[in-house]
């Protein structure tokens, strides 16, 4: 059950990601954010009891996940900030959306 909350939420959160960026409308930038908020809330708290059950087996990648998914969430609020003061370039964007990618593989590494 964790598993698969942690796989949609980083879906959803990605997707967010990609579409909060890209509007340029503030209000939907806003809104964007407020939703990536909710789901990395979601991905911390099931990276936490993924982590607890997994330390044993996997003490490293849990760490290393710890670290690249506060990373993440520290870039994605540096990039919306930059987004609503128009200081934003594209390829935090993607920067974001493919370190999101190596921690959805370092998270399926501890998982199995």
């Amino acid at each position: 059950m964790w598993v698969t909350l942690n796989y949609v939420c980083w879906a959803i959160l990605l997707a967010n990601f990609f579409w909060g960026l890209t509007r340029k409308i503030k209000k939907r930038v806003i809104d964007s954010m407020m939703i990536s908020r909710l789901f990395y809330w979601l991905i911390v708290i099931s990276q936490v009891v993924i982590g607890l059950r997994s330390f044993h087996r996997h003490p490293l990648l849990v760490g290393i996940g710890a670290i690249t998914t506060l990373v993440i969430i520290a870039l994605s609020e540096t990039a919306y900030g930059r987004k609503q003061e128009i200081n934003y370039t594209p390829k935090l964007l993607w920067f974001l959306i493919g370190l999101g990618l190596i921690s959805i593989g370092i998270q399926t590494t501890v998982n199995f």
